[in-house]
Order: structure tokens, then sequence, then C-alpha cells
């Protein structure tokens, strides 16, 4: 797992392997929608197919680094990792971007 402070070039702009979460998804759950909907697989195979996501990233702790704390202000960064065949990367305004393992 890496963290990395995003640049201008590295913020998802929309399109293939980039989604959005939806303001009331958990980001893990946003990582297994991104990964069904471009796999073309139901959500509940993903685990099936390549083991729980909990294998290679707590979803607890990925849940959690992005939520808002009260006043305290978070610097922007996202959290990389291999899952399903793909590099995810997540970061704290709910993008999902994946890119083939290299």
């Amino acid at each position: 797992m890496e963290t990395e402070t995003p640049t201008d070039e590295s913020q998802p702009k929309g399109g293939n392997g980039t989604y959005q979460a939806d303001p009331d998804q958990s980001l893990s759950g946003a990582v297994v929608e991104a990964i069904a909907t471009n796999s073309e697989l139901d959500a509940l195979e993903i685990a099936d197919e390549f083991g729980p996501l909990y294998d290679v990233i707590d979803p607890s702790a990925l849940d959690s680094l992005f939520q808002p704390m009260g006043t305290a202000d978070r610097s922007a960064c996202c959290v990389t990792f291999e899952y399903a065949d793909y590099r995810v990367t997540v970061d704290q305004t709910g993008w999902v971007v994946l890119a083939d393992r290299q």
C-alpha cells in the first residue's frame, strides 16, 4: 500500500476506469463496485473470483482514513494498492481509479 500526495496530473478526470463513490457509500464498497463494473462481474462475485478485499487492505481502515474529523482539515492524499488484477487508487474525495497491473 502506498500513500501519495496527488498532483494535478494524477487527479481523476472521469472516463474508463475512474469512478466516483456515492456520498453515502464507503470507499471500500466503491472499490468493489468499480472493479465489478470494470470487470463485468457482479459485486458479490468479486471476492469469489479474486479473494476478499481484506486480504490486501483493511476495508475499515480505508473507510476511516478519509472520514471527516470535525473541524480538522485533512491534507490531500491518496492510497494505492493492488487488487483483482488492478492497481487501485482512492482519494479523500471518493474517486476510485483503476489501472491495469503492469
